[in-house]
């Protein structure tokens, strides 16, 4: 049986509006913005948190 976790489901729904965000602003051009910055560096760290191997 599998059980729900909401924070699984918030984590899931926060990592889509980042990405969502960051796309928003690249078709529109805004990729000098502080907005895109903070949004790609956010979404940097949530890669290499996840997908780093330690050496």
């Amino acid at each position: 049986m599998t059980t729900f976790d909401p924070h699984a489901a918030n984590d899931c729904a926060n990592d889509a509006s980042l990405l969502e965000g960051l796309y928003q602003l690249v078709v529109s051009g805004h990729t000098d913005s502080w907005e895109f910055e903070q949004l790609t560096n956010e979404v940097y760290e949530r890669l290499m948190s996840t997908y780093s191997v330690a050496a």
